[in-house]
């Protein structure tokens, strides 16, 4: 998996000096005071020179209704703009899904949902401003093996309203087969219901991938798929398995590309890209 937020080295350290953007520097009005709108630059040095990064992150901030907790971590608000747009992908999503659910039991079908899980079940703005927004493999894992991150506004009572209506609920992410503990135990923490199995919760394991996987893929030194080839590979493997695919949910455009699915629903995320 390739997350396109990873910076030179020098960026860190600009994203620290921006308007207090760096993780644990309050911003306007005490700790635990919410984002406040800053100015955006008026002027620019020529007609190509892009947005100024702390402008960014302050809109970002903005966007997520960000507050700064007493220990120090970060939230985003259920009554944010991101939270807005969230609910209403939900709401699409469940029209959807309800719908599917009645023509598989109609027409004896088995019908499915694949979803993401970063930014897409759990949420991680939190550690995007801890590092002020540079992905690292280490600290992320670091923060993912935590299992404390909190759910994606709505996305656990969707997942078990699919369950309900008789979709079945899979989970596929790109994150290594590791951390399949922790992911596993913070879904069923923020409310999942669903089966969280080896069959149903699916992580990348290039160092010994099910046969499936393996010959799309390969194995060790000889992997040879990215993160979209690895995701439509798993989802190809689901619908073999006698499920239609009837949505797939993501955040990042990648999670969608190779098909398997009839309908897709991109939740927002402008925190980084994934390859």
């Amino acid at each position: 998996m390739t997350r396109w937020n990873t910076r030179i080295a020098g960026l860190a350290a600009t994203l620290a000096l921006a308007g207090g953007a760096a993780y644990g520097t309050s911003l306007a009005g005490g700790d635990n005071a919410p984002i406040q709108p800053a100015a955006a630059s008026k002027s620019r040095a020529g007609a190509h020179e892009p947005q100024n990064i702390a402008d960014l992150v302050t809109q970002i901030d903005r966007y997520y209704g960000g507050t700064k907790n007493a220990d120090g971590t970060w939230s985003a608000s259920d009554s944010s703009p991101y939270a807005h747009d969230v609910h209403r992908v939900e709401k699409a999503a469940k029209r959807h899904l309800a719908e599917a659910g009645k023509r598989g039991a109609r027409h004896g079908k088995k019908p499915a949902v694949v979803l993401d899980v970063d930014d897409t079940m759990l949420l991680t703005y939190d550690y995007e401003k801890a590092t002020n927004f540079t992905y690292g493999t280490k600290s992320f894992t670091d923060y993912v093996s935590k299992a404390d991150r909190g759910p994606v506004f709505g996305m656990p009572e969707l997942v078990n309203y699919a369950k309900a209506h008789g979709v079945e609920v899979f989970f596929l992410t790109g994150s290594a087969e590791d951390v399949r503990a922790p992911f596993a135990k913070n879904l069923a923490k923020v409310g999942v219901t669903t089966p969280l199995d080896r069959t149903h919760l699916f992580l990348k394991d290039k160092v010994n991938p099910p046969a499936y996987l393996k010959e799309a893929c390969g194995a060790g030194d000889a992997w040879k798929c990215d993160g979209a080839q690895y995701k439509a590979a798993t989802r190809k493997y689901i619908e073999s398995q006698g499920y239609d695919l009837v949505a797939n949910i993501g955040d990042q455009e990648s999670d969608f590309t190779g098909g398997y699915a009839d309908r897709t629903f991109k939740l927002p995320n402008p925190m980084y890209k994934v390859s």
